[in-house]
C-alpha cells in the first residue's frame, strides 16, 4: 500500500478508491465521446502527482493530508461533461464542485472541505491568492512533467492523440521545453524548487540529445528558438514580471520548401492564464502552423 493511499485509509476508509473511481469513469467517458482507445492516463498522472504531493508536504513539514486530497482532485474537473475543456469554466472549478459533496459524504468536516476546494480553484488562476496547500500541489504537479517522469508523459499523451514522433515534437515540444527551462523558478516551495533543477536539467538534455539524433539520422532537423515575451505579468504573489523568454522548437527550414521559417507572436488572456499563441510561417511559400501554451508563471 502507497503512502497517498495508507494516510487516506487512515482516516477516511475508502475514500481514495472512491476518488480512482471516480477519474477513471471520467476519463472512460471522454474516451468513448472522442473515439479513442481506453487510457488510464489521468488516474497515473494524478497518482504521481499526489506521491509527489506527499513528499513536499513531509520535506515542508506540512501534514500531508490536505495537499493530498487537493492533489487527488486536482484533475477531476477535466473532463468535465464526458469532454476536454468544455466550457470557459475553469477545470479546477469543476474539480472543486466534484470534491465538495464527495468529502461530504465521508463526514470531512466544513472547515477541511472548504480549504481544500478554496486550494483547488486556487491553483492555476493566477487572478487568486494561492494557499499552502496550493503551492504544495502545483510543484507537484510541474514536477510530474520533468526528468524521466514528465518525458514518459510527454510521449505517453502523444500516442493517445494518435500523434507520432515528429509530429508530436512539432506540436507540444516548445511547451514542454519552456515549462522545463521555467521549472525552477516557477516552484512556489523551496523543495520544489531544489527537485525542479535537477529534473529540468534531465528533461532539457533529454530532448536536445533527441533532437540532435533526429538530425544526424535524416530524419527531422529541428531548432529550439528563444523569444523574449513583455507584457504586464504577475507572479503567484501579485509582483511585477515585465519580460520572460520561452523557447519554440521550429523545423531549421520549411518542410515544404526548405524557405526560413518567421516567427510571429502575441499574448491574449485564456481562462485562467496569459496564453502565448505563436505562429511559424515560411517567408517562400503558404506552409503555417500555430503553437499556443499558457505562459509559466513565476513564483
Amino acid at each position: 500500500m502507497n503512502e497517498v493511499r495508507k494516510l487516506l485509509e487512515s482516516r477516511y476508509r475508502g475514500l481514495h478508491a472512491r476518488i480512482e473511481q471516480m477519474l477513471v469513469a471520467s476519463e472512460a467517458r471522454f474516451n468513448e465521446q472522442a473515439q479513442q482507445s481506453p487510457s488510464e492516463f489521468l488516474l497515473e498522472h494524478t497518482r504521481h502527482t499526489a506521491a509527489i504531493a506527499h513528499t513536499l508536504a513531509l520535506r515542508e513539514r506540512v501534514d500531508p493530508l490536505r495537499p493530498v486530497l487537493v492533489a487527488l482532485f486536482h484533475d477531476a474537473g477535466k473532463f468535465h461533461g464526458g469532454e476536454y475543456h468544455k466550457d470557459d469554466v475553469p477545470e479546477e472549478e469543476h474539480a472543486a464542485r466534484l470534491a465538495a459533496p464527495l468529502l461530504e459524504e465521508w463526514s470531512v468536516e466544513r472547515v477541511e472541505i472548504e480549504a481544500v476546494t478554496a486550494a483547488l480553484r486556487a491553483l492555476y488562476d493566477d487572478r487568486l491568492g494561492i494557499a499552502p496547500a496550493s503551492r504544495i500541489v502545483q510543484d507537484a504537479d510541474r514536477l510530474d512533467k520533468l526528468g524521466a517522469l514528465g518525458v514518459a508523459s510527454f510521449f505517453t499523451k502523444a500516442t493517445l492523440r494518435g500523434r507520432g514522433l515528429v509530429d508530436a515534437l512539432a506540436h507540444t515540444l516548445s511547451r514542454e521545453l519552456t515549462y522545463a527551462l521555467a521549472a525552477p523558478r516557477s516552484m512556489l516551495t523551496e523543495s520544489g524548487r531544489t527537485l525542479a533543477r535537477e529534473q529540468s536539467a534531465k528533461t532539457v538534455a533529454f530532448f536536445d540529445d533527441l533532437l540532435t539524433d533526429l538530425e544526424n539520422s535524416g530524419i527531422a532537423a529541428f531548432e529550439r528558438r528563444t523569444l523574449v515575451v513583455e507584457g504586464e505579468f504577475r507572479n503567484r504573489d501579485g509582483e511585477r514580471v515585465v519580460k520572460m523568454e520561452v523557447t519554440v522548437v521550429t523545423p531549421r527550414a520549411c518542410p515544404e520548401c526548405e524557405g526560413e521559417i518567421g516567427i510571429a507572436h502575441r499574448v491574449e488572456r485564456g481562462v485562467k492564464c496569459e496564453t502565448l499563441k505563436t505562429r511559424l510561417a515560411c517567408e517562400s511559400c503558404d506552409y503555417a502552423r500555430e503553437i499556443s501554451f499558457c505562459l509559466p508563471v513565476f513564483a
